[in-house]
């Protein structure tokens, strides 16, 4: 596994530099390019195994370009890896079949797309509107969606099913003894600020259980700043659920910096589990519990699943739904 000082060496900079950015420390003066390529390296360092160990499998392809779309702004791969880790299993699966990527981010709510471009097919990462989806198809009638499934009749799509995840999460926790449960969540500030799933199925499981107290559901924006933000605001000492089911890694580490700042102990005073099992996850301080989602793979089957469409010319859509996995760390006290 690596270590932190492993991540340093590769990046260029000291350990302490490394565990200070992957824990969120916002006040340590790094270039926004150093936060990045240190996010990079511990994708790296992640994924190099799984290559080695699919890479005889590879077959060699003819010349093929793809063009990868991002429904969010660049910055975002920084405030959330989940995103970062999606596109590195994609870079890593086209590189190791020779297939040309192009890349294009969301910026000022639009996409800027040179009208000369050609691609092969389109992968989509992240949510995107209709009109969107038109401009796409006039690149390519290929296109596979990563991490949303606008029309499952039409589209390919390679999902994670989050509603799952949580009523997972909750089943385990109410089943080691926890009832007292909160939740803390986001809406996507980059496009329209829609209810989440795991908002959604978080509450109405809640309520069936006749369990939901509204004051423990606390709501900002996936990222480390917006999980450090709310918790300083919203969370006290006196009024602490159980624990805290968290919709990303991201916020959580955020999370727990506040609570540190606060006095308050993960996990003697207040439990967190979060989602997505992003590589600096085990390196957060306590190390968190977390529902591993295999972002790698995300990215790797759908290059996959691309090329096979447009080898076979297959017209009949297909939904692919990744697998997940209850990690638990030392955020959790367990009370059975």
């Amino acid at each position: 596994m690596a270590t932190i000082k492993d991540i340093a060496d590769l990046a260029g900079v000291s350990a302490a530099t490394v565990s200070r950015v992957l824990n969120g420390d916002k006040s340590i003066t790094v270039k926004e390019e150093t936060r990045q390529k240190i996010y990079e390296v511990v994708e790296q360092l992640e994924y190099v195994p799984l290559i080695e160990k699919y890479s005889k499998r590879i077959k060699k392809n003819k010349t093929t370009k793809f063009l990868i779309i991002n429904g969010f702004p660049q910055s975002l791969e920084v405030e959330d890896p989940y995103y970062l880790s999606i596109r590195y299993g994609i870079e890593l699966e086209c590189k190791n079949r020779k297939i040309k990527i192009e890349k294009v981010y969301k910026e000022d709510e639009k996409f800027y797309i040179s009208p000369s471009i050609k691609a092969d097919g389109i992968i989509a990462i992240g949510h995107f509107n209709e009109a969107s989806i038109s401009l796409f198809k006039t690149i390519s009638e290929n296109i596979i969606f990563v991490d949303s499934s606008p029309d499952d009749n039409k589209y390919d799509s390679v999902i994670v099913d989050l509603t799952r995840v949580i009523e997972n999460i909750l089943d385990h926790l109410i089943a080691n003894g926890f009832k007292d449960i909160g939740y803390i969540g986001g809406r996507d500030n980059y496009n329209a600020p829609i209810v989440d799933s795991r908002e959604q199925t978080f509450i109405q499981y809640m309520k069936n259980k006749d369990m939901l107290n509204e004051n423990h559901v606390i709501i900002g924006s996936f990222s480390i700043d917006s999980g450090y933000k709310v918790a300083k605001e919203k969370i006290a000492v006196d009024t602490l659920p159980e624990v805290y089911v968290i919709a990303n890694d991201s916020m959580a580490i955020g999370v727990l910096r506040a609570l540190h700042e606060k006095g308050i102990r993960v996990p003697q005073d207040v439990s967190l589990v979060s989602i997505n099992d992003i590589p600096t996850a085990k390196f957060s301080i306590p190390p968190l519990s977390t529902v591993k989602i295999y972002t790698k793979l995300m990215g790797s089957m759908s290059v996959r699943l691309l090329l096979e469409k447009i080898e076979n010319k297959r017209e009949i859509p297909i939904t692919v739904k990744i697998p997940t996995k209850l990690i638990v760390r030392e955020s959790v006290s367990l009370k059975k």
